[in-house]
């Protein structure tokens, strides 16, 4: 429980999380500017299945942004945010959560290799 307390660790969670935020906007712009790609190049995807899809996303979809730490799946969901038009701030704060949660995480288990980084006390 003292890695809670260590200001170290706390900054380095902190800027990686930042980071992963950054990065999830680049994904989260190409949604975005790829929507009409999307709808293009999906046949299948009629313009009624489309609002089917954005109706769902809409109603519970921006929570599930809290998995964006995910490899794979965050970046997915993350395009699907700038595809559905999830507000930037929503975006930011569920996505920077997540990943706060998952550096967190990794403390906590690789915690003993950490402490060996020559910049941790």
């Amino acid at each position: 429980m003292d890695k809670l307390l260590d200001p170290t660790l706390w900054f380095m969670v902190i800027v990686v999380s930042i980071v992963g935020v950054a990065t999830k906007l680049v994904y989260y712009r190409i949604g975005s500017r790829g929507k009409d790609s999307v709808v293009d190049h999906v046949p299948r995807l009629t313009p009624e299945r489309w609002e089917q899809v954005k109706e769902q996303y809409n109603h519970r979809g921006a929570l599930a942004l809290l998995l964006a730490s995910i490899p794979v799946i965050g970046s997915a969901l993350a395009a699907a945010a700038g595809v559905f038009s999830t507000s930037l701030g929503t975006f930011v704060i569920l996505v920077l959560v997540s990943n706060l949660i998952r550096n967190w995480i990794i403390v906590f288990l690789f915690g003993q290799t950490i402490s060996y980084l020559p910049f941790v006390g």
